[in-house]
């Protein structure tokens, strides 16, 4: 085998965080028709045992009825970023998501809340299969752009969900969610300050944070490019 047929570490190395920020993403969603499949397919697709383990493990236990008693409106954990956030300014949050999911021209899956976690890393793997795709056109400033979003993204965004999701569910939840809840606050970075919830109703007349939301440029300064 010639060595140009062998993929250079760096590309192997994104496509398989790909690989496992979309088992997680898959294993936090709600299980449709195809899911058993699609968790089938992700286990077989990741390196690492424990993943792998729990891909296949999902597949066997997950279900609808299991999901919406956890995650579905009257259930105990939340897993939106809005219900999470320190302000009282859910319009801003979602602007911020919004602006890197157009930069990096990234669509949230079909039913999906563009802030759920699942929807967070959903996108943390497209940004792994985009720093893939400038390591084969070996593009260093397109790959150092995007994993530098990268990183804001998953301190900004995904361990502020993560890691609540998944004290909420170390002693209420099955094993498996609770793992890959574990598993997406770890590789999201450390815990941050715990916030209280935000309420599921503002009062009337109850006044929203001071300030002004952010604009797109001062939120993401990249070249979509």
């Amino acid at each position: 085998m010639s060595s140009a047929a062998v993929p250079a570490p760096e590309l192997v190395l994104h496509l398989e965080e790909a690989a496992a920020w979309r088992l997680l993403a898959q294993t936090l969603s709600y299980p449709d028709e195809d899911w058993p499949r699609r968790m089938e397919l992700l286990a077989a697709c990741v390196r690492d045992p424990g993943l792998a383990a729990l891909g296949r493990t999902a597949a066997r236990e997950g279900s609808p009825e299991l999901w919406m008693r956890l995650f579905g409106p009257s259930g105990p954990v939340r897993v939106r970023a809005v219900a999470w956030e320190g302000g009282l300014q859910p319009g801003c949050l979602l602007a911020e998501l919004e602006a890197y999911y157009s930069a990096f021209g990234y669509r949230a899956p079909a039913g999906a809340e563009p802030d759920a976690l699942p929807a967070l890393l959903d996108f943390a793997a497209w940004m792994e299969m985009k720093l893939a795709y400038a390591c084969v056109h070996q593009d260093r400033e397109a790959a150092e752009v995007t994993e530098q979003a990268l990183g804001t993204f998953l301190q900004r965004f995904v361990s502020t969900v993560a890691w609540p999701v998944f004290r909420q569910l170390e002693n209420s939840g099955p094993e498996f969610l609770a793992s890959a809840a574990r598993a997406a606050a770890s590789l999201s970075g450390p815990e941050p300050v715990q916030h209280a919830p935000a309420p599921d109703a503002w009062p009337d007349g109850s006044p929203l944070e001071d300030g002004a939301c952010a604009t797109q440029d001062a939120i993401v300064q990249i070249d979509p490019r």
